[in-house]
C-alpha cells in the first residue's frame, strides 16, 4: 500500500469510527491514477459510506484502496501498441462480451443504497442498471461531457435529454458548469454543485522569498491543447523582454506531440536556457516539488473541438495551498478556485498580451504584496476546498436525493 493510501486509512480511523451506513456504486469507464487524483479524494473521504468501484478497465495505481471493493468484469481489453491482428480480434470479442457487464455488476452486488456515475457517457451507458436495482441515480459531468462530446458526435445531445429524464441529480464542480448544464436542458431543481478539493492539512504552506526582479514559474499538466502550454510559452517570451531573470519549467507527458511546436518557438526566441521540461514527477512528491517556484501558472482554454477543463485543475488548488499564486485564464470554473488580484491573475482565454502582464507583474513584485498573494490562496483553499469538508457535503446530498426517493 502506498503512503497517500495509508494516510487516507488513517485519516478515516481517526474521523469515521462509525460503521457504514450507505452502500454507494461509483461507476467509471476506466478507473485510473488520471481519474481518482480528483475523484478519489473525494469518494475517499465520503463519511460512514461502503464504497464499491465497477468500471470496464481497471488499470493498477496509487489509489486503490483497501476500504473499497471492486467489480471487475472476467473480460479485459489487453493493452497493444502494435495491434497484433490476434490481440485485435480478441479485444473486440471482448468489447461485445462487456455488454453483459450492467447485467454482471447487479449480480455480484450484495447491497446498494445509491449509484453515482462518473461522466455523463458513463451515466447514460448505465441508465438501465439503476432501474433495474431500484435505486437513486447521480451523475457528475466533468470537462469533455459538457460540449465535447456532442460536438464530435450530435447523438449525445439526444441521450443528453433522455439522461436528464432518467436520473435523479447532475452534480457539477462549480457555477459555471451548473449554468451550461441549465443551457443544455437539465431541469434547475436536478443541478447541483459539488465541489472537489484536496487534503489542505497534509500541505505545507512554504513561506517562498520573492524579490522584485526574479520570478520562477511552472506548469504541471498533461501536454493538451486545452492546458494552454502554447499561450504559457508565449506569454513568457514575451515577458522576458521586460522581465529577464525568469525560467519556466513545464511538467507534463507530451500526449499531443505538442512538445516539438513549444521547442520551436523557445529556440526561435534563443531562451532555451530558460524553459525547462520534465515528463513526470512522483504525485507523493508534488507539494515538496512545488516549493522551488514562485508561481504556478495555467492557461486553460477551449479547443477548436468544444473540449474544456469543464470544471478546473485541482492542481490549482494544490499550487494555493502551498502558497504559490496562480496566473491562469477565466475559463470555466477558474475563477472560482482563483480569486482575481487576491489569490492569483486572471487573463481572458488566449490572450498571450494579458498574461505576459500578469507575468511581469509577479516579476516586479516585492515580499510583502507576494506574500499577501500566498497568505489569500492558502485561506481560500481552507476555506472552500477541503476535501473532507466538501465530501461531506456530498454525503449530505447523497441523504437528501435518497430522502426525495422515500418521499
Amino acid at each position: 500500500m502506498t503512503a497517500n493510501s495509508d494516510r487516507l486509512k488513517n485519516d478515516k480511523l481517526q474521523h469515521h469510527v462509525e460503521l457504514p451506513d450507505l452502500h454507494v456504486l461509483h461507476l467509471f469507464h476506466v478507473f485510473l491514477n488520471a481519474t481518482e487524483n480528483w475523484a478519489f479524494n473525494l469518494i475517499h473521504h465520503l463519511p460512514n459510506v461502503q464504497t464499491t468501484i465497477a468500471s470496464k478497465r481497471f488499470i493498477p495505481c496509487n489509489f486503490y484502496s483497501s476500504d473499497f471493493e471492486f467489480i471487475e468484469f472476467p473480460f479485459k481489453k489487453i493493452d497493444n501498441p502494435k495491434r497484433l491482428l490476434g490481440l485485435k480480434m480478441a479485444n473486440g470479442l471482448t468489447g461485445f462480451f462487456q455488454r453483459f457487464y450492467p447485467g454482471y455488476i447487479a449480480s455480484n452486488i450484495d447491497k446498494c443504497d445509491l449509484m453515482h456515475s462518473h461522466f455523463a457517457v458513463v451515466g447514460w451507458e448505465y441508465m438501465k442498471l439503476a432501474k433495474r436495482l431500484n435505486i437513486p441515480h447521480i451523475v457528475s459531468f466533468y470537462g469533455a461531457d459538457y460540449e465535447h462530446y456532442p460536438y464530435l458526435q450530435p447523438v449525445w445531445h439526444k441521450r443528453y435529454q433522455q439522461l436528464f429524464k432518467s436520473a435523479d441529480l447532475f452534480l457539477c464542480e462549480g457555477t459555471h458548469g451548473a449554468r451550461i448544464l441549465k443551457k443544455i436542458g437539465c431541469p434547475p431543481e436536478k443541478i447541483q454543485v459539488a465541489r472537489l478539493g484536496v487534503e489542505v492539512q497534509h500541505i505545507a504552506f512554504q513561506n517562498r522569498v520573492k524579490n522584485s526582479g526574479e520570478l520562477n514559474l511552472l506548469q504541471i499538466a498533461t501536454m493538451t491543447e486545452k492546458k494552454g502550454h502554447i499561450h504559457s510559452v508565449k506569454a513568457f517570451v514575451l515577458a522576458l523582454k521586460n522581465a529577464p531573470n525568469m525560467t519556466l519549467t513545464l511538467v507534463g507527458k507530451d500526449k499531443n506531440s505538442l512538445k516539438p511546436t513549444l521547442e520551436k518557438i523557445i529556440k526561435t526566441e534563443k531562451c532555451e536556457d530558460r524553459v525547462f521540461f520534465l515528463d513526470q514527477i512522483d504525485f507523493n512528491h508534488l507539494h515538496d516539488f512545488m516549493k522551488n517556484y514562485h508561481v504556478f501558472i495555467h492557461p486553460s482554454q477551449f479547443t477548436d473541438e468544444k473540449d474544456c477543463e469543464g470544471g478546473a485543475p485541482i492542481v490549482l488548488l494544490d499550487a494555493q495551498a502551498t502558497g504559490m499564486p496562480v496566473i491562469s485564464t477565466t475559463h470555466c470554473d477558474i475563477p472560482d478556485e482563483i480569486i482575481h488580484h487576491q489569490t492569483g491573475l486572471l487573463s481572458p482565454e488566449k490572450d498571450t498580451s494579458d498574461l505576459s502582464v500578469s507575468i511581469q507583474k509577479f516579476y516586479h513584485m516585492d515580499q510583502t504584496e507576494f506574500d499577501s498573494y500566498a497568505k489569500n490562496g492558502r485561506t481560500h483553499v481552507e476555506q472552500h476546498y477541503d476535501i473532507a469538508s466538501n465530501a461531506k457535503r456530498l454525503r449530505d446530498i447523497y441523504d437528501e436525493v435518497l430522502a426525495d426517493r422515500i418521499s
